[in-house]
């Protein structure tokens, strides 16, 4: 904003602050809407234009600030929560089918679908005219593959270094004390190498650990912070989740099932102790090609060549036969999901591989009179639609469109952007700044996902500044074991939110199908935590959101924050 305001002072504008929500007012009046298209960086406002009696609001290109809407009876609701939609008496708190059929596979609720009928989600991306005559919607920003095969690379890593080093650089503009969340991956590695280059301090580093060996990540963070001279803060929790899922879900907005959102909770909770602003790695995976999935992609393309009844009266038959695993992402979880996604075309497979509950699973856990209520498309057409979308025919870029436009709006910065604000913490990321996201879609997909090597080309790039067992160490990431819990510590509390009393006030699911999941998971028949997990979130969800006559923050939040209601 400081460049946005020189420009505009050069023009004969006046500015009574300096603040940067007042630069957005001046570019409206020398841009009208398109003054979208001069921000960078993160952002959900509305602009009342009294002159012209319109309304506008507006979501970032990448969606990593939230906005909601509801157009009822002639009225305009808006907001960065959809607390602000839903206190308002008015307005109706019903169940959207649609929204929940999604949700249940997902373990998110994709944009513009909410759980409740008639709110909605602005699109990353998009933007809101509201005027007397109604509203409508505009897309101002898509991100587009145009492949740039003039350079080599050497060159691509290079551009890729110099970028990622400025995106960082302009992150780092602030008048409060900030930090990082490292969890010695790559990406927050490289947040932290270049942070470390541009400021006069030391880099303020913050980490999580988890007393479960399996899931402990924190010496990889040490070393980075070691590496590059951080002060670092690390903390070891054994988090007590029956006292943190209420708030949770509270300040998610929705049932996000997301389990890592645990940890982001608890990070920023104690970074808050210290800083007000950290950066994250968040969007790396996504930009650059991080998951297993695109792996998987090719590899299903030779798995394929193999007779087929090789592949599903032996192969598949072999892997459902592996003992249940409850250690992180087991090798038994990603071979059943694997050999079962091979056999679908390949963007479903795509989509399978993440999926929860199946069409079929969803058929078989509502209830009767939710059944004949729902009248919801397969959610894989979700991810059909978006494919379609990416314009371009490269298999790696329309998986990356995809899980860019999709994935990442609907879960990732979701759990991001509403853990580290519940305690006042503002988190930017510097990965998912546009410029940098439009460098990375020109790459040839054969240096970007090299032999594939995820990231192959970030990799490069950051040669020269991270240790070889950083650069070539797994993805790890802010993992939970949810799936242990389930069966052990926590399947107390998983029985009492998933009771005949509570799922029957709700009236949503087949009762004797939940507690069938329950007790195949304790038996370690069949590994059911994303979906458990996804019907407690659910289930609280609704009696904090649905259930009650007016909304208002569980106990543990009002405790916290000192709020007495009459």
């Amino acid at each position: 904003f400081p460049a946005l305001r020189a420009a505009l002072i050069d023009r004969g504008h006046t500015f009574r602050s300096r603040s940067d929500c007042e630069v957005i007012v001046h570019l409206y009046e020398e841009l009208g809407f398109e003054c979208v298209h001069k921000l960078r960086g993160m952002f959900a406002f509305a602009l009342w234009d009294a002159r012209t009696r319109r309304l506008m609001i507006a979501r970032d290109r990448i969606g990593i600030k939230p906005l909601y809407y509801a157009d009822h009876r002639g009225t305009l609701y808006f907001g960065s929560e959809a607390k602000a939609v839903l206190v308002n008496e008015e307005f109706p708190r019903e169940i959207s089918p649609e929204g929940l059929h999604h949700c249940l596979s997902l373990n998110y609720v994709p944009a513009p679908f909410t759980l409740v009928e008639g709110l909605r989600q602005i699109l990353p991306g998009e933007y809101l005219v509201c005027t007397e005559d109604g509203t409508e919607t505009r897309t101002y920003w898509d991100l587009k593959f145009a492949v740039n095969d003039s350079l080599g690379e050497r060159e691509w890593a290079r551009a890729v270094a110099d970028k990622l080093r400025s995106c960082v650089e302009s992150h780092l503009v602030s008048d409060v004390p900030f930090g990082a969340f490292l969890s010695g991956g790559i990406d927050s590695s490289a947040v932290v190498g270049y942070m470390s280059e541009l400021m006069r301090e030391p880099v303020e580093s913050f980490s999580i650990d988890f007393e479960e060996k399996t899931y402990s990540e924190a010496r990889f963070a040490r070393e980075v912070a070691g590496l590059f001279g951080c002060r670092h803060h690390e903390m070891t929790v054994s988090p007590d989740v029956v006292d943190l899922l209420e708030p949770l879900i509270w300040y998610a907005d929705d049932p996000l099932a997301d389990s890592s959102m645990i940890p982001v909770y608890l990070l920023s909770q104690f970074a808050r102790k210290h800083v007000t602003m950290v950066l994250t790695g968040d969007g790396g995976d996504e930009v650059f090609a991080g998951y297993d999935t695109y792996n998987a992609y090719f590899a299903r393309r030779y798995y394929r060549m193999l007779p087929e009844w090789l592949r599903t009266k032996v192969i598949k038959r072999l892997a459902f036969a592996l003992p249940v695993s409850l250690t992180k992402v087991s090798f038994d979880y990603k071979v059943k999901r694997f050999v079962s996604g091979a056999e679908l075309d390949a963007e479903e497979a795509h989509f399978w591989w993440r999926a929860i509950f199946t069409e079929t699973g969803k058929s078989k856990l509502y209830s009767p009179a939710f059944r004949d209520r729902l009248h919801a498309e397969p959610t894989a057409n979700l991810y059909r639609r978006s494919f379609a979308q990416s314009q371009t025919n490269d298999p790696l870029n329309r998986m990356l469109y995809v899980d860019t436009r999709f994935y990442l709006p609907n879960d990732m910065l979701v759990k991001v952007d509403r853990m580290t604000m519940a305690h006042a913490l503002e988190a930017r990321v510097p990965f998912l700044d546009h410029e940098l996201v439009a460098l990375i879609a020109s790459i040839p997909s054969s240096i970007k996902f090299k032999n594939n090597i995820k990231k192959y080309i970030l990799k490069r790039a950051l040669a020269p500044k991270l240790p070889g067992d950083i650069l070539k160490r797994k993805k790890a990431g802010f993992n939970v074991p949810i799936n242990a819990w389930l069966a052990g510590d926590l399947n107390a509390f998983a029985r009492d939110i998933l009771s005949r009393e509570r799922l029957g006030r709700c009236g949503l699911f087949d009762i004797g199908h939940v507690e069938t999941m329950l007790r195949e998971h304790e038996e370690r028949k069949v590994d059911h935590n994303y979906r458990l997990w996804g019907l407690m979130c659910f289930q609280i969800w609704y009696e904090l959101f649905i259930e009650p006559r007016a909304i208002r923050p569980p106990a543990k939040v009002r405790e916290r924050w000192g709020l007495r209601l009459e």
